[in-house]
């Protein structure tokens, strides 16, 4: 029911807020790096947030984590919006998602503790690593999940991707602990897939709308901080391993800029035309394969975050074996089958 009336949600007000858009001339003009070559509407995360909301709400049990996530979502949201509207400094920007994650530690959403690898049981305190350690995780996928919002429907997909994984591992390994956290943390992840579903509709390949740093900024940080929300008694497996493995590729996306931009001297946030999408089209791939491609091989590491989750039902994790080992070969066929299409061409 959340998936549901999000979907309705976000399917009236994308058009809603696109004529809204077109009509305040608050567009994204092409340039020498993007890739669009018409001013598109770029303030879609306005629509993500209002749907999103729209169907969590009504399925919400009362929770202060939840409300924390909430509140701190709704902030970053404001941020990115403004980002949208007036172009912030990057140090401005930087300043808002620090006081997001600062409302989050006041909700006491963080993660205190993680899983003792050395002897395999038990947890271990984190003390005041705690803080930078929540701080970085979830800065850090929040603006990953914007870096790679390059090519129509790409991190939308991407994080539609990540969201089912988080919630098919949650579905496979119940939680005997905070069940309420938990539930809201799966009535969060249903919403947030079904708006996402309704943009995706008006997002991909010719896009009619993009979802700025308003919806970027938004996903990432609820992503993110529902990970850590819903991570029973501070379990780093669930509240960063899955997650992290799920938004594999973006992640290395990012990695690979980090050091590519490093290696050139230049500041780690300067644009520009070289992630792997960009690779992608200029081997010849249209904008629509590259984002099937690139959904595709997500596809991979979501199904390999949930291996990693450690299923304890062995036919459930021999079927997402099998799955994952299909999708890696339906990525290389696509892949080289498109590489040759464009040398024949």
């Amino acid at each position: 029911m959340p998936f549901l009336l999000a979907w309705i949600g976000g399917v009236l007000l994308v058009p809603l807020v696109r004529r809204i858009a077109l009509r305040l001339g608050l567009v994204d003009r092409p340039d020498s790096r993007k890739i669009h070559a018409q001013p598109v509407p770029r303030i879609g995360g306005l629509a993500l947030y209002v749907a999103s909301f729209v169907g969590a709400l009504p399925f919400l049990v009362a929770d202060g984590k939840t409300t924390g996530v909430m509140v701190a979502g709704t902030f970053i949201f404001v941020v990115g919006l403004l980002d949208d509207l007036l172009d912030l400094p990057a140090r401005v920007k930087l300043g808002g998602q620090i006081l997001a994650c600062l409302i989050l530690f006041g909700f006491q959403v963080q993660i205190d503790f993680v899983t003792d690898f050395i002897t395999g049981q038990g947890l271990v305190g984190l003390g005041l690593l705690t803080y930078p350690l929540t701080l970085l995780w979830i800065i850090g996928l929040t603006n990953t999940v914007n870096l790679v919002d390059g090519v129509d429907g790409l991190a939308g997909g991407i994080v539609f991707i990540a969201l089912s994984t988080l919630l098919a591992v949650r579905v496979i390994i119940p939680a005997a602990q905070d069940t309420a956290v938990i539930a809201n943390v799966m009535v969060f992840c249903s919403a947030l897939m079904g708006a996402l579903l309704a943009f995706l509709r008006f997002n991909v390949f010719p896009a009619s709308i993009f979802m700025g740093d308003s919806g970027a900024y938004f996903l990432g940080f609820m992503t993110a901080a529902l990970s850590v929300a819903g991570a029973a008694k501070g379990s780093i497996l669930l509240a960063l391993i899955v997650p992290l493995v799920a938004f594999g590729l973006p992640v290395i996306d990012v990695c690979l800029a980090i050091l590519r931009r490093s290696s050139k001297r230049v500041p780690i946030f300067q644009a520009d035309r070289e992630h792997l999408h960009h690779k992608l089209l200029h081997r010849g791939f249209t904008q629509a394969e590259t984002t099937r491609f690139l959904w595709m091989v997500s596809s991979c590491f979501g199904l390999l975050a949930i291996l990693a989750a450690d299923i304890r039902h062995r036919g459930i994790e021999t079927v997402i074996a099998f799955l994952f080992v299909a999708m890696v070969l339906a990525c290389v066929v696509f892949f080289f089958r498109k590489v040759h299409e464009k040398r024949t061409a």
